[in-house]
C-alpha cells in the first residue's frame, strides 16, 4: 500500500468515527432510542465502506502481474 492510501484510510476512519460519535450524542440527547442508534451505527459503517471503495486511490494496474494459465 502506498502512503496516500494509508493517509486516506486513516483520515476517512477518523472522520467516520467523529461523525458517528456526534450522531450518537445527538441521538442520546433528542431521541434516546436503541434502534435509531443501531441504525445510525450501521449506516455510518456502510457509508464509510462504500465511500472507501468508491474514492480510495488505486494503484495502477500492471500487465506483468497477471499469471499465465
Amino acid at each position: 500500500m502506498r502512503k496516500r492510501q494509508i493517509k486516506f484510510i486513516l483520515a476517512l476512519s477518523a472522520l467516520s468515527v467523529l461523525l458517528w460519535f456526534l450522531g450518537e450524542l445527538l441521538i442520546a440527547a433528542l431521541i434516546n432510542n436503541y434502534y435509531v442508534s443501531l441504525g445510525w451505527g450501521i449506516f455510518c459503517l456502510v457509508a464509510c465502506c462504500a465511500y472507501s471503495v468508491w474514492k480510495c486511490p488505486h494503484e495502477p494496474y500492471d500487465d506483468d502481474d497477471k499469471e499465465d494459465n
